[in-house]
């Protein structure tokens, strides 16, 4: 369960870091552009870059792209470059020059047929913060129609990483305006914050980001007379047709956005509701089988103490019988200590305060189960070779090659034995095993694309409820499948496997609160090794090792006939957990063991142009 978690939020957190995500090795905190239209409908273009660097770079670039709007006959052209400062860490602007063979600083332009790049050499320390200023001019920016004239620019485009603090303002040559109008498009579908000023013939746009490689579009219209020398001109009405185009695009931007809020606000929580509905049906159905089986039994009262084991069937097949699903280490363990308990293995040491030398011996082999028999195989040899207990810690050494290669054959006879599933009602729990299968996968694969789904239209359209959806729907999504991962599905028969199961829950019951036990004398001391192998499997070994040696001392019990709790008593109450450990951390086996034997205004952009940048 906890690997499944871990690779579904590791998916996640990667998807979610990979969104929208900058180059790590500056950022761009602040991006203002003044743009000053001419009479003769060209542009004197300022930009001003504040960057902050977090590594060592070699310098900065800008591109400007001259491609004219779509449905302009002419392309813009270049005006030239009037200049290039650059702030460093707060000091005075000084100018950079053109790039000379031996110079370190210097910039470098390069023309394209539709593209010009001002690539700018400047030595960069990490942690340093520049201030670029951009002054240059590029021509037929504005296009004069029959009744006024028209700016349609891609003012931002392609830049390597995300803009922050955004402010572009547009000035006219003459004050006031009789008319001037404006939107702003970008790749989100929302139109951008426009403020007009027709007394200073000036408007502005602010946006506090524009994401790596996404545009910003300005389009405008205004009076005529504000470029009479503007020789790119085009016949036609064009207020009209523009208006139109841009109620258009902003109805269709609505009606997007109003089908992204029904999907994400409606839809996607109406399925994440059918899912919870089905988990509840499945947790009833399921609750509700094992309840009339327990109240049929006569199993339905909680479990109190039971004080004899049930019966002495071994605790690894007891685990499989109850379906407790204690951990395959624990099985191990549990069976090499029932074996000792047995005395058909032996336990000799010479030290009691060295466990590693601890040496374990096979003595007798009479009346073995097949997969008991297997265990001794897969622990000693088919030549029973004597095992010391630091063997089982080193991943290299014969014990941990043997359990590698002979676990899958010792958990399948656990399985396959014959005691093991007759308290089960195996029809019942197979169709409920299948059927929480199919309803967790349901859950993970639909939480997942539920996930991804809000995420991109959150990020698409801004809208902050969406965002709160998808953490919302993630969290119920991963706690239904938890809650349906560890719901119980085991159908015992009735009566006998309900009975048996209540008085295996009394049992282990009473384990857990054996320290608390007032009366010492109803557990015969001859029974105390068993408990101590049944204690391995319910993960209470310590608590009980630790009072069943109080109890000795305080009624002077001599057990020489008890050699696990001589050994508990002479290795300290941590020895069963420890062997345990060694055996699970020693992952040398752990993919060898199979089935259940353990644990384990968007679009329609029409503007030309476009500016772009970064660093190397």
């Amino acid at each position: 369960m906890k690997k499944i978690i871990t690779i579904i939020l590791t998916m996640i957190t990667t998807f979610v870091i990979g969104i929208g995500m900058a180059q790590a090795d500056y950022q761009i905190t602040k991006y203002q552009q003044h743009i000053t239209i001419n009479e003769d409908g060209s542009a004197l273009i300022e930009k001003e870059v504040h960057y902050h660097f977090d590594k060592q770079m070699n310098g900065i670039y800008l591109n400007e792209t001259l491609k004219g709007a779509a449905d302009q006959k002419r392309n813009y052209t270049w005006g030239g470059l009037k200049a290039i400062t650059i702030s460093d860490n707060g000091g005075p602007f000084k100018s950079v020059p053109p790039m000379e063979k031996s110079a370190v600083i210097g910039y470098v332009e390069t023309q394209h047929q539709d593209e010009v790049q001002e690539k700018v050499y400047y030595p960069i320390k990490a942690d340093k913060q520049l201030v670029v200023k951009y002054l240059y001019q590029v021509n037929n920016l504005v296009v004069n129609w029959d009744d006024v004239s028209e700016l349609n620019w891609l003012v931002i485009t392609n830049w390597d990483v995300a803009l922050h603090d955004v402010k572009v303002t547009m000035s006219l040559p003459h004050q006031p305006s009789q008319t001037l109008k404006a939107w702003v498009h970008n790749d989100k579908g929302i139109q951008g914050r426009v403020a007009i000023n027709k007394a200073k013939s000036q408007l502005t746009v602010t946006t506090d980001e524009v994401a790596r490689h996404k545009r910003l579009e300005l389009r405008s219209y205004f009076d005529k007379m504000q470029t009479p020398r503007n020789q790119n001109s085009q016949s036609g009405q064009r207020a009209k047709v523009i208006s139109n185009q841009e109620a258009a695009k902003t109805i269709k931007a609505y009606r997007a956005l109003q089908r992204v809020k029904l999907f994400g606000l409606v839809v996607l929580p109406m399925v994440t509701l059918l899912l919870l509905l089905a988990m509840l049906g499945f947790m009833y159905h399921v609750r509700r089988a094992i309840k009339q089986g327990k109240q049929a039994s006569g199993a339905s009262q909680p479990p109190v103490h039971v004080y004899d084991i049930p019966n002495d069937l071994g605790p690894a097949i007891i685990n499989a019988r109850i379906d407790y699903k204690a951990d395959v280490s624990k099985v191990i363990v549990a069976t090499l200590l029932d074996l000792v308990a047995k005395h058909k293995i032996t336990i000799a040491y010479t030290q009691v305060t060295d466990v590693s030398h601890a040496v374990y011996k096979v003595i007798n082999e009479d009346g073995l189960q097949n997969y008991e028999r297997t265990f001794i195989r897969m622990i000693f040899g088919p030549s029973r070779d004597n095992v010391f207990q630091s063997e089982f810690k080193r991943q290299d050494s014969a014990v941990s090659d043997r359990i590698r290669k002979g676990v899958g054959l010792f958990t399948q006879q656990i399985r396959n034995h014959d005691e093991t599933k007759a308290l089960i009602n195996q029809k019942r729990t197979d169709y409920y095993n299948n059927l929480k299968i199919s309803l967790n996968g349901l859950i993970g694969f639909s939480g997942f694309i539920i996930f991804i789904a809000n995420i991109l239209m959150a990020n698409y359209s801004g809208i902050w409820q969406i965002w709160l959806a998808a953490v919302l729907e993630l969290i119920i999504s991963i706690a239904m499948f938890g809650i349906v991962y560890y719901q119980n599905t085991t159908v015992y028969t009735v009566p006998d496997g309900f009975s048996e199961k209540w008085a295996w829950d009394g049992f282990r019951l009473m384990l857990h609160d054996i320290a608390n036990l007032k009366d010492k004398t109803v557990l015969d001391v001859q029974l105390w090794d068993k408990l101590l192998a049944y204690a391995v499997i319910f993960g209470e070994a310590k608590k009980v090792s630790q009072t069943l040696k109080l109890w000795a001392q305080d009624e002077n019990v001599v057990v020489p006939n008890l050699p696990l709790y001589m050994v508990y008593s002479s290795f300290g109450v941590d020895w069963a957990d420890n062997l345990a450990q060694n055996i699970q951390t020693n992952s040398a086996f752990e993919s060898n063991v199979s089935g259940d034997g353990g644990s384990f205004s968007g679009g329609g952009f029409s503007g030309g142009g476009g500016g772009g940048g970064g660093a190397f």
